[in-house]
Formats: C-alpha cells, sequence, structure tokens
C-alpha cells in the first residue's frame, strides 16, 4: 500500500505519454522533461512486471497488456477526478480538470477568451484546449466537451449536440481588389476572373455556395490561389491581397472597420455555419462542464453576427 501514491504518478505519467504519443510529446504538453516521465514509465514497468511499450530508436508501440493498463488507468483517473469533483461540488463550488477539444481558429479566439475569463471565475477549474482542424470526429482525443462546426444539423444519438451560435460569413477583399465587386445585381458573374482562397473545411473550396434574398443560391466557380485548412491563415492571405476569401463576420469585422479589407458583393452571403458544443451524455458532465457550457451560450450570444 505504501507504493500506491508512487504507482499512481507513475501510471499517470504513461497515460499522458500514450495520449501524446511520445516521451517528448507528453513533456512538451505537460512541461516535463521527457527523461523523467520515461524513468517513471520504466519504474512502473518493473513495478508491475510486465512490458507496456516497446521501444525502437524512432517510436514506439502500446503492447496489448499496455493498452489493458492504459485503459484501467484513464478509468481509474476519471473516478477519482468524479469523486473529487462530487465532493467540492456538494458546496456548489466548480472544480477539476476540463479537457476542451476545439478548432484552432475558435480557440485562438472567442473560445480561448471565454475559456481564461472563465478560469478566472471559478479558479478550482483547471482547462486544457486541444486544438482541430474541425473536421475530425469528436472526442478522437481525450476530451470532456468537444466545439465542432457544421453546415449541417448534427444529428448523432451517441452524444448531445447544443447549438450555440449560427456563424455568419461575408465575402472580403483587400482595398486593392476591390475591383472584383460584381455591379450585376442577378449574380457575381465576375467571381471566376479574379484569384480566391478557399478554407478546405467547406465541401469545395473553388466552388462557393452563396445566396441572395431574391435571386436564391447560386454555386460560384472561383480561381482558387490559396487553400487552407486554418481559417487563421485564410483571414492573414486576404489581408495581403491574396484573393477574395469568405470568413465569418465577427472574424473580419474590425478589418473592415478599418479599412483593411471590403465587403465583396455583400448581397450575397457564404454558407452559415452552425456552432455545436458536444458531450457523450448529461450525466457525465461535471458542475465545472455545465458551467462552462452556459458560459459558451453567453459568450457566443455577444457576437456580432453581421448581415443576415
Amino acid at each position: 500500500m505504501d507504493d500506491l501514491p508512487h504507482l499512481f504518478e507513475e501510471l499517470m505519467a504513461f497515460v499522458a505519454v500514450v495520449d501524446a504519443g511520445g516521451f517528448n510529446a507528453a513533456g512538451s504538453r505537460f512541461g516535463l522533461p521527457p527523461s523523467s516521465l520515461s524513468r517513471s514509465v520504466a519504474a512502473l514497468e518493473k513495478h508491475l512486471g510486465v512490458s507496456l511499450l516497446v521501444r525502437t530508436s524512432r517510436r514506439f508501440e502500446v503492447t496489448a497488456t499496455g493498452r489493458r493498463t492504459y485503459d484501467d488507468a484513464v478509468a481509474t483517473r476519471t473516478r477519482l477526478q468524479e469523486t473529487v469533483a462530487a465532493a467540492r461540488e456538494s458546496h456548489g463550488v466548480p472544480s477539476g480538470t476540463l479537457r476542451v477539444s476545439c478548432p484552432l481558429a475558435l480557440a485562438s479566439t472567442v473560445v480561448g477568451r471565454i475559456a481564461i475569463e472563465f478560469m478566472a471565475r471559478h479558479p478550482g477549474v483547471r482547462v486544457s484546449i486541444e486544438s482541430t482542424d474541425g473536421r475530425g470526429q469528436p472526442f478522437s482525443e481525450p476530451a470532456d466537451i468537444a466545439i465542432q462546426p457544421s453546415i449541417r444539423p448534427l444529428r448523432d444519438s451517441s452524444m448531445v449536440a447544443r447549438r450555440l451560435i449560427d456563424v455568419r460569413y461575408v465575402v472580403v477583399a483587400a482595398p486593392h481588389l476591390q475591383h472584383a465587386v460584381p455591379a450585376v445585381p442577378g449574380g457575381p458573374t465576375e467571381f471566376p476572373c479574379f484569384p480566391a482562397i478557399g478554407w478546405t473545411f467547406f465541401p469545395s473550396p473553388a466552388l462557393w455556395s452563396l445566396r441572395h434574398r431574391e435571386h436564391g443560391q447560386h454555386a460560384i466557380e472561383v480561381d482558387v490561389r490559396f487553400t487552407t485548412d486554418n481559417l487563421l491563415l485564410v483571414r492573414e492571405a486576404a489581408l495581403k491581397g491574396v484573393g477574395v476569401a469568405q470568413l465569418p463576420y465577427a472574424m473580419c469585422k474590425e478589418d473592415i472597420d478599418r479599412g483593411e479589407l471590403n465587403l465583396v458583393a455583400p448581397d450575397w452571403l457564404p454558407l452559415q455555419v452552425g456552432i455545436y458544443v458536444l458531450y457523450p451524455s448529461r450525466r457525465s458532465l461535471t458542475l465545472a462542464g455545465r458551467k462552462f457550457i452556459d458560459a459558451l451560450v453567453d459568450g457566443t450570444a455577444l457576437l456580432d453576427r453581421g448581415p443576415d
């Protein structure tokens, strides 16, 4: 029994290494020396009398015993966190670690800001945000809450999906590309003549779907000069005049106000993107998780969604 504290520390080091995919990656993620993590895992293998990892000079593989040990260790950690959180929540105080999976652009802007403000109000909560490209399967990495953009309603019986906000997009360009604005009210027929920036989250970066109040939905082919899955890079490229771009109005509003970007064909709007918060079940949410979702709802409601 005297070894239990050391065993638990070694188990958590092993979990961290497996989660991160390596000793160096785990060290960078958790601020620990890789050599210390390696010693902890080696000590765990010695304590258990089994091999958990097969190491080579370039990578490692988790053994079958290691996989079972990892699963049990994660379950033990979760039960311990739930026990501690339940005890603290009996006094109505949010606590514990909250793991959030979130697209990079949102993590760098609105969600990151909400998380920082949330921790300032609730010092007993630790928030860990893992950035994604927004297109992978939610919870492919360990997370309590996933924030997921989608151009279609999310329907998945295995998890709870709550829509936070519909993000309105606009077409923008740097001032020297403003001559690309079509004067024809029937549709942006001149778009194919001008360079564009493609965001690979949309179904086809080179085929823009634009809608008009009176003229309906139209698919417009554009000459894509630059593509990326990073919305922050789309904005940066637009500011540099690489081409016309589709951006969330809330992301580029200040650029428009400063005259660094201009609206292009403002009567024609791109697809709306719904932002959802997902979690496995209502019962699995801690008080910290529930209050963080409330903070997300309140924080995103304040965003300037732009033109209808």
